[in-house]
């Protein structure tokens, strides 16, 4: 009897750990489930963020792509505008580009171009027809994209041109680049041996103008910062590499401005003789009140130069 009692005890002692057990498995199943599905949320979680980056960065590029588009429109000059201010030569004319040795021997070849003759008055003739600065016609709306302000910039008036009165004048600017090499040119060959070139009286006037020049062609240089490198190479009699200056560049098609500003200018000889409309707006003039030029603020500069009214630097 005891015996029966004790085994009953004791099945119930085990019936009460196997209980016990089965909690215990239960609780690890139990434990082991959320294991799971927190790692499976954990990775749902990632493949949300990696899908939502993926699409933010496709909408990006896409949004990049629309407004490359539409501020570089393919079509006429699309690669130039990229590099470029707005001109109105670019929406006119296609301007072709090209690989060219650029000419760069110390010595002259057989073939010169017009910086390589002797200077003298035919070459000085020559230059003056290179240089040429011709005025074209532009709307307000184009002088706007031009960055300046059509109350400022001077019109060509309906009385004396018939052009109503939307039409505004502009020049090449590159036009006016080689006027001033010319005027550099001029100066460093003054006194080259039977050459009398016509500079003027080198007042202060003129040496300012030459200052003017040479900062224009300096900021040009480094506007364009050109990226070519030169080579070098070993030369007789010399104990250091001499510098091959005849390198490759892509260049623009000169001819096809030159050719585009003939075609489009308006008459040069009407031009010089045209009058000065009686409601223009006019700057105060520099040589005479310089603390502003078109605008802009000056430094410190000399006294009055005392140069007449109708005084021109050249440009």
């Amino acid at each position: 009897m005891f015996d029966i009692l004790s085994t009953k005890r004791k099945y119930r002692a085990l019936h009460g750990n196997s209980k016990n057990l089965h909690d215990e498995e239960s609780e690890e199943l139990l434990t082991d489930g959320d294991h799971v599905a927190a790692l499976t949320a954990r990775k749902s979680k990632a493949w949300i963020g990696f899908t939502l980056l993926n699409l933010v960065l496709f909408v990006a590029s896409l949004t990049l792509r629309i407004t490359t588009h539409y501020q570089y429109p393919p079509g006429k000059n699309a690669a130039l505008k990229r590099l470029s201010y707005w001109s109105p030569i670019l929406d006119d004319v296609e301007i072709p580009s090209f690989t060219a040795k650029i000419n760069g021997t110390l010595f002259p070849k057989e073939h010169r171009s017009i910086a390589r003759e002797e200077p003298s008055s035919v070459n000085d003739e020559a230059w003056h027809k290179f240089e040429k600065v011709l005025t074209h016609v532009v709307t307000r709306d184009e002088i706007i994209k031009l960055g300046k302000d059509p109350e400022t910039v001077a019109r060509f008036e309906d009385e004396y041109w018939g052009m109503g009165n939307d039409a505004y004048m502009v020049q090449l600017d590159v036009m006016h680049q080689i006027h001033c090499l010319n005027l550099l040119r001029k100066a460093a060959f003054a006194e080259y041996p039977g050459y009398s070139p016509e500079l003027g009286p080198f007042d202060k006037m003129w040496w300012i103008h030459l200052s003017h020049c040479t900062d224009i062609l300096l900021q040009n240089i480094q506007c364009a910062a050109n990226t070519e490198v030169l080579t070098l190479a070993w030369v007789e009699s010399r104990d250091v590499p001499w510098p091959d200056f005849s390198v490759n560049r892509q260049c623009r098609d000169f001819d096809t401005l030159v050719k585009w500003q003939q075609e489009h200018a308006v008459d040069a000889d009407k031009f010089d003789k045209m009058p000065v409309p009686e409601n223009a707006f006019k700057w105060p003039a520099p040589w005479k009140k310089q603390d502003f030029e078109l605008g802009e603020k000056l430094g410190q500069q000399d006294s009055d130069l005392g140069l007449p009214e109708s005084h021109s630097h050249g440009h």
